[in-house]
């Protein structure tokens, strides 16, 4: 069987190809990852991403006359443009780009990511959409250029209309995924068709000097989580306004400083649970809850079970 597709992973391991897709395994330095890479049109493929790590390299386009549209379904994606600057991609949002803008290494600020990738080479895509479906624009993949008016990239941020279009595309059955990417992929396009950029108000991107600081803060917070840290201690210590501070941290990892922690020290306690002996009450101190009963109020509300059940739960998939 062949299968030539416009997306390739120099540094990935070729885990499966068959006549529709080919599944690649990443070497990560930190965690793993997987992308699986389905031709759904001439000249259109649709990458499945899924990684846990705190960064990767993407696949590179061969098409010199390409358009990609990535799309976030869970985590977060640090994107650094030709000139340093960095661009962030949250939950929901599409971020359109030229791949000449190309990025060496991509940084998952929470250490994990989800996600599609549609590659268009304007070359080869589709011409005669019309035949395949009456009253679709024949030029309707050309027009995407219009996006890069001003810039090389484009984001538009989450909203409804986008999580009906992508919701289904995460779990769509194997069987059928090639005929669903196919009317989804067309539903993208009319989407983007209509959709005027100028109405779109693009987000702020941030100077490395900035970013440097916050993941200074970030580092510091998650490596001792027996302490809680104010904005206020933090922001004197780190010499950035404590306004600043907040934005700039919700702006990087896509939640507050406060929710961000909560999160950490219940996931890690969760490692803590399934991989060690420790007790849930030296665990519970360990990732800065005093109290016990706190503690497992915390971690239910996140982990939908207590400690207790999901140390059980956990041991007992791994005895299997």
């Amino acid at each position: 069987m062949t299968l030539n597709t416009i997306l390739h992973f120099d540094e990935g391991i070729l885990l499966e190809k068959s006549h529709d897709h080919a599944t690649y395994k990443l070497k990560l330095e930190d965690g793993d990852g997987t992308v699986s890479v389905y031709p759904i049109f001439p000249g259109i493929e649709v990458a499945k991403v899924d990684i846990s790590s705190y960064q990767y390299s993407p696949g590179i386009v061969k098409s010199k006359n390409a358009i990609e549209i990535n799309h976030c379904w869970a985590g977060r994606v640090e994107c650094r443009m030709k000139d340093g600057c960095l661009q962030y991609v949250g939950e929901g949002d599409i971020f359109l780009r030229h791949p000449q803008n190309h990025w060496d290494s991509i940084e998952l600020p929470l250490g994990y990511y989800q996600g599609l990738v549609i590659t268009i080479d304007l070359d080869a895509a589709p011409v005669q959409w019309e035949n395949l479906l009456p009253g679709m624009p024949n030029n309707i993949c050309r027009t995407l250029e219009r996006f890069f008016l001003h810039d090389e990239c484009f984001m538009i941020q989450s909203k409804e209309q986008i999580k009906h279009i992508f919701s289904g595309m995460y779990s769509v059955p194997e069987a059928i995924r090639g005929a669903y990417y196919r009317l989804k992929i067309m539903e993208l396009l009319l989407y983007l068709y209509y959709f005027d950029p100028a109405s779109e108000k693009q987000v702020r991107i941030y100077a490395r000097q900035q970013v440097d600081i916050v993941k200074q803060i970030q580092k510091r917070i998650t490596e001792q989580l027996s302490y809680r840290f104010t904005i206020e201690e933090l922001a004197r210590e780190y010499c950035i306004s404590a306004t600043a501070l907040k934005k700039h941290f919700k702006d990087l990892y896509g939640q507050s400083l406060a929710a961000f922690m909560k999160e950490y020290r219940i996931r890690k306690a969760a490692v803590l649970l399934y991989e060690t002996e420790q007790s849930i009450a030296d665990i519970s101190i360990s990732v800065g809850y005093e109290s016990q009963s706190k503690f497992t109020v915390a971690f239910k509300d996140l982990m939908k079970v207590t400690p207790l059940e999901y140390r059980k739960i956990h041991r007992l998939m791994g005895s299997q």
